[in-house]
């Protein structure tokens, strides 16, 4: 694993940034975001804000330049795809692209790719691991549904399952019609063995036509897939992305 944002490129990479803020006089967000809640292991996530931002990435529209100049130094396709970076290595550009734009969707997702290569995360690491950028996300944008999905996704790949279900209810509340996110919310209540209501989103979600077989062949080898029985009243209903890889190696729950 390579070594994670020294001080230095942090430097280097603030001054580029604050040189670009220059160039445009559209207010800034009223505060910066607040590295709160926990990483996999339950330490407390810690990071850093730069003078540039932060911008809300659903309100990207009104804010151009300010995306154009941290995605053309520090997201790159190739740093997205976390081939090569710009500054240093691919993903200390991805958390400053986040530290401009904490709800950065590709930018999210690209920090989730990397915590999955590397799930023991160094005590020393400058950059936060990608759970705390999500965290941080959600704090700062709440009402943006992509966050909690990807949340979901690393809690549910961390066997985290409480935890990640908790952060799809969360997404799908905000976004009913994601039927990806409703999907793995199905294949995380299989995990749980809350199949009464995995058997109703199953049927949501293939009565939608939704290609992916994961959910079914869980509930046929569970023994669970049929007729969906009544839920408890007080069972929180599903309002109606990506189906979740192989389970790490060697990875607990917590």
């Amino acid at each position: 694993m390579p070594a994670l944002l020294s001080r230095n490129h942090t430097i280097h990479a603030a001054l580029l940034i604050v040189i670009a803020s220059c160039m445009s006089p559209l207010a800034q967000a009223d505060a910066k975001p607040q590295w709160v809640g926990e990483t996999l292991d339950g330490e407390k996530c810690v990071g850093s804000n730069i003078p540039f931002g932060p911008y809300d990435y659903l309100l990207r529209a009104n804010f151009p330049a300010e995306l154009d100049v941290v995605e053309r130094a520090h997201f790159t396709p190739d740093i997205e795809n976390l081939e090569a970076g710009r500054t240093s290595y691919a993903i200390n550009d991805i958390a400053y692209t986040l530290m401009a734009w904490p709800n950065h969707h590709r930018a999210l997702h690209s920090a989730m790719k990397y915590r999955m290569m590397h799930w023991e995360w160094p005590e020393d690491a400058q950059v936060p691991p990608a759970e705390c950028q999500m965290q941080r996300a959600i704090g700062y944008s709440p009402k943006d549904p992509i966050p909690y999905m990807m949340y979901g996704l690393l809690l549910h790949k961390a066997e985290q399952y409480e935890k990640a279900l908790f952060a799809y209810r969360q997404a799908n509340r905000l976004r009913p019609d994601d039927i990806l996110t409703l999907y793995n919310m199905g294949l995380t209540l299989v995990e749980l063995e809350q199949f009464d209501e995995a058997r109703l989103v199953a049927n949501t979600v293939y009565g939608a036509g939704i290609p992916l077989p994961g959910l079914k062949n869980k509930l046929i080898a569970a023994g669970q897939w049929g007729t969906p029985s009544a839920v408890p009243a007080d069972a929180p209903a599903p309002v109606v992305t990506v189906e979740t890889r192989e389970k790490p190696a060697g990875k607990t729950g917590q």
